[in-house]
């Protein structure tokens, strides 16, 4: 019984490691391509601003009080 539980936490953790990277990749994929066409409308350098950082940080932590919750 407490190597079933050990296996599942083990798995658990594996796939939610994996998910995660995989969900951060695209997340930051869309992010520099979202950047680069601010960037070249406007004829800006590419940057992440207070603003766009806190926004993203508080979306990360929304979805993160979404998932503990299930």
């Amino acid at each position: 019984m407490e190597e079933q539980k050990s296996q599942f936490k083990r798995n658990a953790m594996l796939i939610g490691m994996i998910g995660g990277a995989l969900v951060g990749l695209v997340a930051a994929n869309v992010f520099v391509k979202t950047a680069e066409e601010e960037a070249s409308e406007k004829d800006g350098e590419l940057a992440i601003t207070p603003a766009k950082g806190l926004q993203i940080g508080v979306l990360v932590l929304g979805l993160l009080r979404q998932l503990s919750s299930l």
